[in-house]
């Protein structure tokens, strides 16, 4: 029986995959932007805060966000202090 590919679905290339799974073990602008962001909606859990401070170097090869993130950054610590001062 033949598999039916799913026309939806693009497929993707060997290169893709690679990138894709490189992408998942080194630090990254997307996540450690995503997570400056949530820790100032909410408390960021243990593993979230794992993982910001595991992207917070950024990209390895270049420094794209660096500023919009260290803003963020500074944010979110000022959001945790009026949560601690709050309580």
């Amino acid at each position: 029986m033949k598999r039916v590919a799913d026309k939806n679905k693009p497929e993707s290339s060997l290169t893709e995959m690679l990138y894709k799974v490189v992408g998942a073990m080194l630090p990254g602008c997307d996540r450690a932007l995503d997570l400056a962001e949530l820790g100032q909606k909410r408390p960021l859990s243990l593993k979230e805060r794992f993982v910001l401070k595991y992207n917070s170097p950024l990209c390895l090869h270049c420094n794209c966000k660096r500023d919009q993130f260290n803003r963020e950054l500074v944010k979110l610590h000022d959001a945790k202090e009026r949560r601690m001062s709050n309580r």
